[in-house]
């Protein structure tokens, strides 16, 4: 049985867009024997029984994230796919402590970096998840995975990254000056405003150095993190943490420059690591296996020395994608996500037959709202391309006095012609209550609304 490493989607030429994902990457790569272990870039945390990425699939088992990776194979193998086996007390010890430091001090700076950086985000960060995932779930991920970097660094106080929640300007008070008439004060304040990675330069600035100093000095001369001849899973994890804070080309490389600056040794080292490891640069092609032309129609593209054993992830087509939805929308219910997460947990602890009949009972569910979603995407899609419209019974000349709903597309045409309903509905009403009053014995009165006015049949049993 071949094992299967599941990873978020590459990214800035890297194999992946997260961490983690790379320093698991990094692992198997040093670790597990080529031939043992395939690369698949699913960018589908639901496949993970904590529901995060990197997830580890060993035919029905399936593990989730880097450390609990790191420990099955230990387990798995019997102690011969372990990194850290040979290392010396001390430089075990290191291994441990730093990695925690590595986690804990670097996920601020890729979050603020790529996701709480406004002008990164919305750049660069978001449009790398319509490459690596299906539509529609690039309007899903990329927001909450943006809400939960913000609450890792609310703590931090730079929220000023985050332009999207700024309230405007606030700073003008009541005046009798017109705000066509006032003029603008350039102050100190106003112009750092209209730049939030300026004004927070120098605490971004120390941040980056108390995270990347202690790693240099650390390093010194030699040729790891913790050994001069041992690769660790220290140097996995900081390889797929630098690797995200030097490589990327964004507008506001503040990261990537104090690095680059301060820390050129450090900087140096990342580089030609990533370059040993992962094998060159990675791109769409490579994780997906995609033909660049005829001449490669049967040898996926590769790159480097050293490539990656990558294999295509399955396509489960628009049901498989509305599963994915559904999943993802479920987690993010506070409720609903908790039982999720606790059956997930008990699944991979081992089923009891209680933990069978829900397991089968939320399958059916799954399947069911799958092929609902599947078919709420599907008409959405033909919206979004423009391939299907709402009809309307209103004339072209008559559609400019409407309430306003138009403005809102389809759903507003869908708003006016419901109004519209209503309204010929409380018409005919009326008409037959002051014609005939109310409780008159009639047993049908046809009610026409057409353009030479209302007009009744009377129908008498």
């Amino acid at each position: 049985m071949v094992l299967e490493l599941h990873v978020w989607g590459p990214a800035f030429s890297l194999p992946s867009i997260d961490p983690h994902c790379l320093a698991a990457i990094a692992y198997l790569q040093q670790a597990v024997p080529r031939g043992e272990w395939q690369l698949v870039a699913t960018s589908d945390p639901a496949l993970s029984p904590t529901n995060e990425l990197p997830a580890l699939r060993n035919g029905d088992i399936w593990i989730g994230g880097f450390r609990n990776i790191f420990h099955y194979l230990a387990q798995f193998s019997s102690g011969e796919w372990v990194l850290d086996a040979g290392l010396p007390e001390l430089e075990g010890a290191d291994c441990i402590a730093f990695s925690s430091f590595v986690e804990s001090h670097g996920q601020p700076l890729i979050d603020l970096s790529l996701y709480v950086s406004s002008q990164n985000y919305t750049t660069v960060t978001r449009p790398l998840y319509n490459t690596i995932q299906s539509f529609p779930l690039p309007y899903l991920t990329p927001p909450s995975i943006r809400a939960t970097a913000k609450q890792r660094t609310e703590h931090l106080g730079l929220s000023s990254l985050d332009i999207d929640s700024e309230e405007g300007e606030t700073s003008h008070e009541k005046s009798i000056i017109p705000e066509s008439l006032r003029r603008p004060k350039n102050s100190i304040s106003s112009l750092l405003a209209a730049s939030p990675e300026t004004s927070a330069q120098i605490r971004l600035d120390a941040l980056a150095t108390d995270f990347f100093g202690p790693l240099q000095k650390l390093k010194g001369k030699k040729q790891y993190l913790v050994s001069d001849s041992h690769f660790s899973s220290l140097d996995c994890l900081a390889l797929g943490y630098l690797s995200l804070m030097l490589i990327p080309e964004l507008p506001q490389l503040w990261l990537a420059k104090t690095m680059r600056r301060k820390f050129p040794d450090l900087s140096t080292w990342t580089e030609e690591l990533g370059r040993t490891v992962f094998g060159g640069p990675v791109d769409i092609s490579d994780a997906f296996l995609t033909k660049v032309n005829e001449s490669e129609a049967e040898t996926p593209k590769t790159k480097g020395s050293n490539p990656l054993p990558w294999r295509a992830p399955l396509n489960g087509g628009m049901v498989g994608v509305g599963g994915v939805f559904l999943s993802s929308m479920a987690d993010s219910i506070p409720v609903i996500g908790q039982l999720r997460r606790n059956t997930r947990m008990r699944q991979h602890g081992g089923k009891t037959p209680g933990d069978e009949i829900q397991s089968s009972s939320w399958q059916s569910i799954t399947i069911i709202g799958s092929l609902v979603a599947a078919l709420g995407l599907a008409v959405g899609y033909m919206f979004h391309e423009g391939l299907i419209s709402l009809p309307s019974n209103e004339e072209p000349e008559k559609r400019g006095n409407n309430t306003g709903l138009d403005a809102f597309g389809d759903a507003g045409a869908a708003l006016n012609l419901y109004a519209g309903q209503m309204d010929a509905e409380a018409q005919r009403q009326r008409m037959i209550e002051q014609q005939y009053g109310r409780g008159a014995p009639v047993a049908e009165v046809d009610v026409n609304i057409g353009p030479e006015g209302i007009t009744t049949t009377e129908k008498v049993s």
